[in-house]
């Protein structure tokens, strides 16, 4: 039972309109609309009967798995590597000990986190949108409290790419389309009655005068704070040169309005790792045993019948657990470096197809939330409550918080990056990531050069494909390459006829997200209560991650 008397239950759907559904969403043949289906294809009674299940990691998938299985009557054990659950979903609060690979191939303590009582910055996933139907219904039924995430607001900054200005993101997306408004109204030359209505509709949607230019427009901010005795005057329009050739659309400008991001979304209060906590707390619940620090070092599927051995390492000594199913939640980078046994050529090929994205993020403690400005001052021009600040740099983003508005301190996200920029940044020692960091931060506000304000001893810096056990941020699929189509369609299917399943983000149609793990849990769940079949569609529609995490297109 959940803290609210209730259990996630099933959608009203016919288990068969279900499957379908979710097959489709697996294999990748829905899109981003697959994610609105709510439920699990529930089984009545306790279809499992005592039958041991291993699952190996405890991140989302892993724990949504054991918190089903465990719930329809399986014995579920959950081997975990880390000494805590949740896998690329971490939440940073004080005294938290960070650690990366070294150069040599140990570990190394990279921060210990040093934010005041009662801070906290989501390392990993930090938002939650509002039809990811999944996430929100486990959020709901477990008592998982939300508030709204603000991806975007019209205060936030804008920094193009080798710019040497910083403009307010009302400039940019309201200069623009005025112009482009006033350019397409001047292509209209016809009498008719439909091109007196478009006209109509440019000139409201681009505030262009009665003449149909573009000459400026209050959407765009004021020249001056308005004063009582004047009437406030638009600040003047950036011209459609400057605006052009600045290439602020390169600084992911227009990301909040894909459909995966909107302006406004949802976060647990208090920390992403909630979520993680709330699964674990009633997986325990419901009869599964998680064992932490327990790193599984060879995977065996019998040579006869149904079942798996796996070995891990806990305390520096070796054990050995036999189980009829076994559901990997393990990183396939870190799955490549697991002995493996009895598995078939193409899986092989399968976990070594897909490398995993690089990615980092930085966290700052602000001594003074400077960016939502003073409430008493005269001069005041910040007032940035949320969302996001984009910026050519290095950095990429600069995240402000969406809670506690209006408090003494707060912590922003300081830097999230990908590919070579993650990988130039995660390259650096600690303190040289921060202080890069910093350099970009200044760009889009000068305050982040006092160090006061903004102290170095209580930034964090996290390199997720220097992460032990992880290795990345989530699978890098490419739909148009043919390696990527018959490992995606592999790693669908089960190994050692039904013994053995892949699970997470990295094999669904949402790679890097909450919702695409516990959609791949889900499945997984249907394959082992034989809802779902077990042999993949000949044709499966491989996820494109750059666009689903990046929202670039």
């Amino acid at each position: 039972m959940t803290p609210n008397g209730k259990q996630p239950s099933p959608a009203g759907a016919p288990a068969g309109d279900a499957a379908k559904v979710l097959r489709h969403a697996m294999s990748g043949l829905s899109g981003p609309e697959a994610t609105g289906w709510t439920g699990t294809v529930g089984a009545d009674g306790s279809p499992g009967e005592g039958e041991k299940v291993l699952i190996l990691g405890a991140g989302v998938a892993g724990l949504t798995a054991a918190y089903e299985l465990s719930r329809l009557g399986y014995q579920v054990t959950v081997l975990e590597a880390q000494n805590r659950v949740g896998g690329r979903n971490r939440t940073a609060r004080k005294d938290d000990e960070l650690y990366e690979i070294d150069g040599k191939g140990g570990t190394t303590l990279t921060h210990t986190c040093a934010f005041d009582d009662g801070l906290y910055l989501n390392l990993g996933p930090g938002r939650i949108p509002y039809h990811h139907r999944r996430v929100l219904t486990y959020c709901r039924d477990l008592g998982v409290e939300l508030e709204p995430y603000i991806m975007e607001t019209t205060a936030n900054r804008v920094r193009p790419p080798g710019a040497t200005v910083t403009w307010p993101n009302r400039r940019v997306a309201n200069d623009t389309r005025g112009h482009l408004a006033a350019k397409l109204a001047e292509t209209l030359v016809s009498k008719d009655a439909f091109t007196g209505e478009l006209r109509d509709l440019l000139r409201v949607f681009g505030a262009l005068d009665i003449n149909g230019k573009y000459r400026g427009s209050t959407r765009s901010g004021y020249l001056d704070q308005p004063e009582i005795e004047e009437w406030p005057v638009p600040a003047p329009p950036l011209s459609f040169e400057e605006l052009v050739n600045s290439h602020f659309w390169k600084a992911r400008f227009y990301q909040p309005v894909d459909y995966l991001w909107q302006a406004t979304m949802f976060q647990p209060v208090g920390g992403m790792d909630h979520i993680v906590k709330a699964l674990a707390r009633e997986a325990k619940r419901a009869g599964a045993k998680i064992v932490l620090e327990a790193e599984v070092r060879t995977i065996g599927l019998r040579d006869a019948g149904p079942g798996a051995v796996v070995t891990y390492r806990k305390g520096g000594e070796e054990f050995s657990a036999d189980a009829r199913y076994c559901v990997s939640n393990i990183p396939l980078p870190v799955l490549r470096g697991v002995a493996l046994t009895n598995f078939s050529d193409p899986f092989a090929k399968a976990i070594r197809a897909v490398e995993f994205e690089k990615t980092c993020k930085v966290g700052w403690q602000a001594n003074r939330r400077f960016w939502e400005g003073d409430l008493g001052g005269l001069d005041d021009t910040e007032g940035i409550y949320g969302g996001i600040s984009w910026t050519g740099h290095n950095i990429t983003q600069l995240w402000y918080p969406s809670n506690d508005y209006f408090t003494d301190k707060g912590t922003l996200t300081g830097a999230y990056n990908f590919e070579e920029a993650a990988e130039d940044l995660g390259n650096r020692t600690p303190g040289k990531r921060l202080e890069l960091a910093r350099q970009g931060a200044v760009e889009l506000h000068p305050e982040f050069k006092d160090r006061k304000l903004v102290p170095d001893d209580k930034g964090v810096t996290i390199a997720w494909h220097k992460v032990p056990f992880q290795l990345g941020g989530w699978a890098a699929w490419k739909p148009n390459e043919e390696a990527h189509k018959k490992a995606y369609r592999q790693l669908l299917q089960p190994e050692g006829d039904d013994t053995f399943y892949v699970t997470g983000d990295q094999i669904s149609p949402l790679p890097g997200w909450q919702e695409g793990a516990m959609m791949s849990a889900h499945y997984v769940i249907q394959q082992i209560l034989g809802i779902m079949p077990l042999t993949a569609p000949e044709e499966v529609a491989v996820p494109d991650s750059v666009a689903l995490t990046q929202g670039l297109h």
